[in-house]
């Protein structure tokens, strides 16, 4: 066994409607959003130069992280397969965890949250507003990638695409768990956070 599947087998699981699995992911979810909501450069730990850059990488990482936890969430939740198959088995996507055996699932590997975010809709009903959550989360998706794969000091600032990713994620609240969430991520000047679950 290679290092790195040794260290995958500490986080394996084959996850489940039985026990509640969707709940961690959901209070993952929770946590970072909550942080991208609420960072402050004051809290961040470096020189004064680099404090609000690193703040606003960090911000868009919880939020790419939040957006893949979420959705997963709402995917086990409503009874739906995340773990991919064992090699040689073909499995379509998405499929209700009943229908499967544990020998068809690999515990050590999860979907990834392009698969997630393009049959979403297969899942849960997004109303009249799918156009609009979907760009929210492709947003989140780039966000994640972008700096979770490259370091770049300057980054082309929208509002209106953190506007769309608070729009996005609170009508998955909504939708996905019959929450009502009152998010804001204090990104621009003067800016206050939220993060509250009704």
């Amino acid at each position: 066994m290679s290092l790195e599947q040794e260290i995958k087998n500490q986080y394996s699981k084959i996850f489940s409607t039985e026990f509640k699995d969707w709940i961690p992911f959901k209070q993952m979810a929770d946590y970072y959003l909550k942080t991208s909501a609420h960072l402050l450069t004051d809290d961040i730990d470096s020189p004064k130069p680099l404090k609000l850059w690193l703040r606003n990488v960090q911000k868009r990482l919880s939020i790419g992280i939040a957006t893949e936890l979420i959705l997963k969430a709402i995917y086990l939740k409503n009874g739906y397969n995340i773990n991919k198959p064992n090699n040689g088995i073909k499995i379509d996507f998405p499929t209700k965890i009943k229908s499967l055996t544990r020998q068809e699932l690999n515990p050590s590997d999860t979907y990834g949250l392009n698969i997630l975010i393009q049959h979403l809709s297969k899942i849960i009903d997004l109303d009249q507003n799918s156009e609009n959550i979907m760009e929210g989360l492709k947003i989140s998706k780039v966000f994640r990638n972008k700096e979770g794969h490259v370091a770049v000091h300057w980054h082309n600032f929208e509002r209106k695409d953190y506007d769309r990713i608070e729009f996005s994620l609170t009508e998955l609240y909504r939708l996905g768990f019959n929450e009502k969430l009152d998010f804001k991520i204090s990104i621009a000047k003067n800016e206050v956070g939220k993060f509250e679950i009704k």
